[in-house]
């Protein structure tokens, strides 16, 4: 899909388009509890939308931390227009309208430790997306999520 998406703050009444878009990647989303998560953050949190041919394409929510951190708690793009340009341009609008004093995003996601044996969107993919945006793996908190999946924090320096 070739038009440039339009960014927009996330609003309630985009709930159940976000929740389609998670729907729309059952591997990435395969975790039932995180599932509810994301839907009561896309309920309850600020975020963006990414529009497209005037359908929500994308989304992100975000969390504020000690003044100078935000982040990214969930963000996902639909299964149909993934590794195009509208998750880049979703981020770094959020990354653009942080508050002057926010000196980092940071983000968690699946890590390289964890095994992804012939998974072919893997979290590799995903890794790669978070450092194509300046994003830095810094930590690896073991526990975090459950006993199958480690976590690594990323971090990308604003300012």
């Amino acid at each position: 899909m070739s038009s440039q998406p339009s960014i927009r703050q996330l609003r309630a009444d985009d709930a159940e388009a976000c929740d389609a878009i998670v729907a729309s990647l059952p591997y990435h989303f395969g975790d039932e509890q995180g599932r509810e998560m994301c839907a009561q953050a896309v309920r309850t949190s600020d975020g963006y939308v990414a529009e497209q041919a005037g359908t929500v394409a994308a989304f992100l929510t975000l969390r504020s931390w000690f003044d100078r951190s935000v982040e990214i708690t969930w963000m996902a793009v639909h299964a149909d227009r993934r590794r195009g340009e509208v998750g880049g341009r979703l981020l770094e609008h959020a990354a653009a309208s942080a508050g002057a004093g926010v000196r980092f995003l940071v983000v968690t996601t699946l890590s390289e430790a964890t095994p992804e044996p012939d998974v072919e969107d893997s979290y590799a993919g995903t890794r790669a997306f978070w450092a194509g945006h300046g994003f830095e793996p810094v930590w690896e908190p073991e526990g975090w999520w459950n006993e199958r999946n480690q976590a690594v924090l990323m971090v990308r320096v604003l300012r």
